[in-house]
């Protein structure tokens, strides 16, 4: 027995010991997790398991990032021809138009288009259109053939005219690629593309305006002008109340001359209720208004109600931008004692003149007045296919969304708009900065007649002496009754 107790108290000891080592093992380990911290220790074991990966050096904000290239392409080379599809075609079999047609371009001798009429200046230019060639003439036709006469002034870059030639090479009987063009290993710079959901920002390329062409809005009054005005407007303020409506018709502001140089503060003295969207319910001779309706609006092609004809002429905020009109500009006023043309004691009952010889107070000659804003866009003379709101896309893209400044930046017609009831500088700013509704607005988008507005064609910078058939009777110079003062 006592052996055996001996025995169990050995065992006892050892386990206790045990036991004790144990807690001093365990109480160092906890000790380290206090002092040094959990993260420590677990670092410490991930680094066993795995290695540590060293993060890649930050990029150097001073290296500059290598330019975005792209490569000619025919694709690119077509969406630069829509600066050409005013004057040229390019398809088989299509006629000449301002230009000749472009089909075999490429390698063709120069000036050799069957039935298109050449300048002697290109006629004299001889050789061959190599891709060199036509790279030069593009990017400045008239620096590299003086007298030719292509109207436009070339491409802005290199990488357009590149482009341009590859889409023309391919327009042929053999087409070209750009490798067969020597274009292959050409690149350009090209802007990154937009990252997935960024919305694209489109920038509009700018538009030259015409070397020795100045475009100018009509000055201001000055300020003796402005108080002459005031004190007429004045004078009729006090007048107006004591006047019945016979001594107002016959009013000599109604006539000429005074008529002729009125201001529109002294029409709307007593006429503010045609931009009042408030006409009368009735005319004065008692006619309701619902039973009547303006000569403009028996017109099919006529939009918006009559209330606001004359605010959209007068105060709308595009007429005052780009519009500088007066109410005597379609109101010329006349007597109106005179008798209708037909109804002289003399005259036999419809023999009057097609022109009367006088124009009724309240009847505008639309003719000399709504005819210059809204006539048809004559497209047949401008060699063009069809009318522009069909043809538009074609000659359109989102960098240059005025297709009339194809050929009237700096080519055709450049002198314009010089006219004291237009804002020139404003219309050619909005031109370049927006798209061709600011032009084709009042040249054919508004049309209310069949025919278009005859105007004149002012001599501008390189112009062709050669007069075309349809322009043969138009005048050169605008009326002088709208001409502007002459600088000094």
């Amino acid at each position: 027995m006592r052996f055996l107790e001996k025995v169990l108290i050995t065992i006892s000891a050892v386990l206790l010991a045990g036991v004790a080592a144990l807690a001093v093992f365990w109480g160092g380990v906890i000790a380290v997790m206090l002092v040094k911290g959990a993260p420590a220790v677990e670092k410490a074991r991930l680094s066993a398991v795995r290695p540590v990966v060293s993060a890649p050096p930050a990029a150097d904000p001073s290296t500059p990032e290598t330019p975005a290239v792209a490569v000619v392409t025919a694709s690119a080379g077509e969406k630069v021809f829509k600066k050409c599809k005013a004057c040229h075609t390019v398809a088989s079999g299509d006629g000449h138009k301002t230009g000749p047609n472009l089909w075999n371009i490429v390698g063709r001798d120069v000036a050799v288009a069957d039935g298109f009429e050449y300048s002697d200046a290109m006629i004299g230019h001889a050789g061959t259109w190599t891709v060199d060639r036509l790279r030069t003439y593009l990017l400045d036709p008239k620096g590299d053939i003086p007298g030719n006469k292509m109207a436009f002034n070339g491409l802005k870059t290199e990488a357009d005219a590149n482009n341009l030639i590859a889409y023309l090479g391919l327009q042929a009987d053999a087409p070209q690629d750009v490798v067969a063009l020597g274009l292959s290993d050409t690149v350009v710079l090209a802007e990154a593309e937009p990252e997935d959901g960024a919305d694209e920002v489109v920038e509009i390329d700018p538009v030259p305006y015409p070397e020795g062409v100045t475009y100018t809005n009509p000055p201001g009054r000055s300020p003796e002008e402005q108080a002459k005005f005031d004190a007429l407007v004045a004078d009729l303020e006090a007048l107006a109340p004591t006047l019945d409506y016979q001594r107002a018709r016959y009013h000599p502001l109604h006539f000429s001359p005074m008529i002729e140089e009125a201001s529109n503060e002294q029409c709307l003295t007593c006429h503010q209720e045609i931009l009042d969207h408030k006409p009368r319910a009735a005319s004065i001779a008692g006619v309701p208004a619902e039973d009547t309706i303006a000569w403009y609006q028996t017109l099919d092609t006529y939009a918006g109600p009559q209330d606001t004809f004359h605010y959209r002429h007068l105060e709308s905020d595009f007429a005052k931008e780009v519009m500088n009109l007066e109410c005597v500009f379609c109101h010329k006023g006349n007597d109106p004692r005179e008798e209708t043309p037909d109804m002289l004691p003399t005259r036999e009952a419809f023999e009057a003149g097609v022109v009367p010889e006088f124009t009724l107070r309240k009847m505008v000659n639309p003719s000399e007045t709504c005819l210059r804003c809204h006539g048809q866009f004559p497209y047949e003379v401008m060699d063009l296919e069809a009318p522009w709101h069909e043809i538009r896309a074609d000659m359109e893209y989102p960098e240059a969304p005025n297709g009339c400044l194809s050929c009237h930046a700096e080519g055709f017609r450049t002198v314009r708009h010089g006219v004291s009831y237009l804002n020139a500088a404003n219309i050619e700013k909005l031109a370049r900065e927006g798209s061709s509704d600011t032009c084709y607005g009042c040249h054919g988008g508004r049309a209310w007649y069949r025919i278009s507005y005859p105007y004149p064609r002012h001599a501008w910078p390189d112009m062709d002496e050669e007069i075309p058939e349809w322009a043969v009777d138009r005048p050169t110079e605008s009326d002088p009754e709208y001409a502007l003062p002459a600088a000094e």
